[in-house]
């Protein structure tokens, strides 16, 4: 398996795994989500086409729905191939800065400033794994849901343009919620 492929595989898991856990009927101090039933949500269409080409610096065209787990609704960009911008909905967890920790190698930021809870995990570099440091995880609730925008491989940086952008795109997209 290529390492962008595993990569992105362990990144899905990290940000599912918390929900899939608490699924379990054990009070062992799993985190808890609302019991809401998530409606199905066109999470495409939670980002217009010009916010995804803002992300990306050129046209990307529509994107694809990805439903990789229970209870977990997405969309990738781009439709073919491997995808680069991950946007899912979810249950909303009780806290957002820890559902969205993907653990060691990772720093995770609430941010302020936003008017819903909202975190983001910033990977740190590894140049043996040729990965270099940037935004992991955007996590935002609103609700019953949590957003979720992962730009992997975007190379998007904290305090960067591209970071204020990607926070401004996710408070839109969980406005149209």
């Amino acid at each position: 398996m290529k390492k962008h492929h595993l990569f992105m595989a362990s990144l899905l898991l990290s940000v599912t795994a918390p929900f899939l856990a608490s699924c379990h009927d054990g009070d062992e101090g799993a985190e808890q989500t609302t019991t809401a039933t998530v409606a199905t949500v066109d999470v495409c269409n939670l980002l217009t086409q010009a916010e995804v080409d803002s992300l990306f610096g050129k046209a990307m065209g529509a994107g694809r729905v990805d439903a990789a787990v229970p209870h977990v609704q997405g969309c990738v960009w781009p439709a073919s191939g491997v995808a680069n911008l991950i946007v899912q909905v979810l249950p909303a967890p009780a806290d957002v800065h820890k559902s969205i920790d993907p653990g060691k190698g990772y720093k995770v930021l609430d941010l302020d400033g936003m008017s819903r809870q909202a975190a983001v995990a910033i990977q740190q570099p590894n140049p043996q794994y040729g990965l270099s440091e940037g935004v992991a995880i955007l996590g935002i609730a609103k609700g019953d849901y949590m957003l979720t925008l992962s730009p992997v491989m975007l190379n998007i940086k904290e305090g960067s343009a591209q970071f204020e952008n990607l926070k401004k795109i996710a408070a839109a997209a969980a406005q149209r919620l």
